[in-house]
């Protein structure tokens, strides 16, 4: 669907679904779904499966901002000089003020911006992981993983939330085979070394209380300050820049999350290793919108093509 021949705007291809990771296929429709509304960013596209990154990046109006005067006060710092005079005597008038504002930026009643947005499917879902490995010299288990600075990032917060010594206490006393061998693929790993790691290291789920602030501070660090989880709507993380909550009564995500912890592993797939992932462990009360509405989409829209600031293409859609 194009309903009014958004893709000339974009240079990008749209992304091919991977059937098997519903993942994939809910970033890959909800990017489809806005981008016929002209809301994606131009250059925007998801990761591609077994990625990184910001799953959905949005145009939308900024509520936070005063849209009569603030508008015209930011705009008007930036004119050129007679017109700053003519402007700061309209001050008294405000349509005046803002028929000036709307000069230089081109028409709209709103400021928008972008925002980037994290996508899970359900509650149950892994909210940040990193790998484990073993140091056989101090018989401790470690986090590893690549060095982007998401990865980077989030291994300190699981660091600073004392995951590893919950996995080294509940993990002690055996050592692994996996890490004797220079990789976990079938070709490497002899069958018998895998069988004994994922018999003597179960997976284990332990409720932390500093896991909740920890993801929100990683999510916040992915430049993510929105996630919309598929079965429960749309939440907030440390700080909500477009005023959704006061909008659209979107909650804050620590506050809607009753309790949350991590899961470690043995983790299968083509390579053998081990792994341990942020999780909620309690209840998750839902919001009252989700990105997935075409009702509240379409508020959104509405909102967005008004900005004075919107993109060209959602700008078009004032005409029509």
């Amino acid at each position: 669907m194009d309903p009014l021949g958004y893709s000339q705007y974009y240079d990008e291809e749209m992304p091919r679904p991977e059937i098997r990771n519903t993942g994939v296929l809910y970033e890959q429709y909800l990017y489809s779904f806005y981008r016929d509304r002209g809301m994606i960013p131009q250059g925007f596209m998801p990761p591609k499966m077994g990625g990184h990154g910001i799953d959905l990046k949005l145009f939308m109006r900024n509520y936070t901002i005063n849209t009569k005067l603030n508008q015209a006060i930011h705009q008007t710092s930036r004119l050129p000089g007679g017109l700053v005079k003519a402007s700061l005597s309209a001050a008294l008038n405000p349509s005046g003020v803002i028929d000036a504002a709307k000069y230089v930026i081109g028409g709209g009643d709103y400021i928008g911006g972008i925002q980037g947005i994290e996508l899970k499917m359900g509650a149950d879902d892994d909210y940040g992981s990193s790998a484990l490995s073993y140091q056989y010299s101090t018989k401790k288990w470690i986090l590893t993983g690549k060095m982007s600075m998401e990865n980077v990032e989030n291994r300190k917060l699981l660091t600073a939330a004392n995951v590893l010594q919950v996995i080294n206490e509940k993990w002690k006393g055996t050592e692994p085979l996996r890490f004797r061998y220079k990789s976990g693929t079938p070709t490497t790993l002899p069958a018998e070394a895998k069988q004994h790691d994922v018999n003597a290291f179960p997976e284990t789920l332990v409720e932390l209380p500093g896991i909740k602030t920890a993801c929100a501070n990683y999510y916040t660090a992915k430049d993510c300050n929105y996630i919309n989880i598929s079965s429960h709507g749309l939440y907030y993380f440390n700080k909500d820049p477009m005023g959704l909550a006061q909008t659209y009564g979107v909650p804050r995500f620590t506050n809607a999350v009753s309790s949350m912890g991590v899961r470690f592993r043995p983790k299968m797939g083509g390579s053998f290793g081990f792994a341990v992932s942020m999780k909620i462990t309690g209840n998750i009360t839902a919001s009252r919108v989700n990105l997935n509405d075409p009702d509240f989409a379409k508020d959104l829209q509405d909102d967005a093509k008004l900005c004075t600031n919107a993109p060209y293409f959602l700008k078009q859609q004032r005409k029509s």
